[in-house]
């Protein structure tokens, strides 16, 4: 069995303190999912144009210039991690914001980038 090397710690208080501030891995795992949908600047104009109110995927294709399939498979991935809902009215589905925090994560990001 391999000998491990002593692990210097300059500051055990602010270590203990960090380490019991992670979350648990699961969180993790859902918040990378979750930061990883907002890479694509298609889907950021898809929650952009849903900050004015709920659209169609006929009117979101529109808004955002792009495909129905594409701005469809888009709001699928969305979907999934609850950034965007869905409501039925006859044949035509609404989308929205999944909810006002959606918004500010937005805002918030695109005024901390604006600052440099």
């Amino acid at each position: 069995m391999e000998k491990r090397a002593p692990v210097l710690v300059f500051h055990r208080d602010m270590v203990d303190l960090a380490a019991g501030r992670l979350p648990p891995r699961k969180s993790l795992e859902d918040l990378g999912e979750f930061f990883k949908v907002l890479t694509d600047p298609t889907r950021l104009k898809i929650l952009y144009a849903l900050g004015a109110g709920e659209l169609c995927v006929f009117d979101l294709s529109v808004s955002v210039g792009a495909a129905v399939s594409s701005v469809s498979h888009h709001l699928s991935a969305l979907k999934r991690v609850r950034l965007v809902k869905g409501r039925r009215d006859g044949r035509i589905i609404y989308y929205s914001l999944d909810d006002e925090h959606i918004k500010s994560i937005i805002e918030f990001a695109h005024a901390h980038l604006e600052e440099r």
